[in-house]
């Protein structure tokens, strides 16, 4: 609550050409491409077999971002999630896209039911 609250510039970018941001939960799997990403990227790196060290596994994984995360990938993992979204609102009539009154109740970052 006490936490001066900090507008992000892509925010403050949307609404000069009025659009408007929303955020969905951190680390939802459904909901943020970049957890998608990481289980192609993780799925590369496991399948490629025992590595002798960690500079192995850094090599692997950076050659799995350049030859599998193409903006093909991105473009499909962000429409799924964009679905996603969509059918949870559609799902749950009381469910709502997050806006700045929802902030009042975040004040840390645990995870807590109310």
């Amino acid at each position: 609550m006490n936490k001066e609250k900090v507008t992000f510039a892509c925010v403050k970018i949307a609404k000069q050409y009025e659009h408007e941001v929303s955020f969905t939960p951190p680390y939802h799997c459904e909901l943020q491409l970049i957890e998608g990403i990481w289980s192609v990227v993780k799925g590369e790196v496991a399948h490629s077999g025992p590595h002798p060290n960690l500079l192995s596994v850094r090599n692997t994984l950076l050659n799995a971002f350049k030859k599998k995360i193409t903006s093909q990938v991105i473009i499909g993992f962000w429409r799924r999630a964009l679905k996603n979204a969509k059918e949870y609102l559609e799902f749950d009539d009381n469910a709502q896209l997050m806006d700045e009154d929802f902030d009042k109740y975040d004040n840390s970052d645990e995870d807590c039911v109310i």
